[in-house]
């Protein structure tokens, strides 16, 4: 199962509706970023990643 059937079957599952999917990828080719968020997925980040940057982007979905 892929990437994008993980966020799909999430999507599907009534009881996980609220919780985002944040997509990490190190595989980042052309139009990955609108297929996975087409399938279900909250936000999108490719690696190589910049830890000040991905916790913002975190924070976005995310509450603590």
């Amino acid at each position: 199962m892929d990437g994008y059937a993980v966020a799909a079957a999430l999507r599907a599952n009534k009881a996980l509706e609220g919780v985002p999917i944040i997509a990490v990828t190190s595989y980042a080719m052309m139009g990955d970023r609108e297929k996975i968020l087409a399938a279900g997925a909250t936000d999108y980040i490719e690696k190589p990643i910049d830890p000040d940057r991905f916790v913002e982007q975190l924070r976005k979905h995310v509450q603590w």
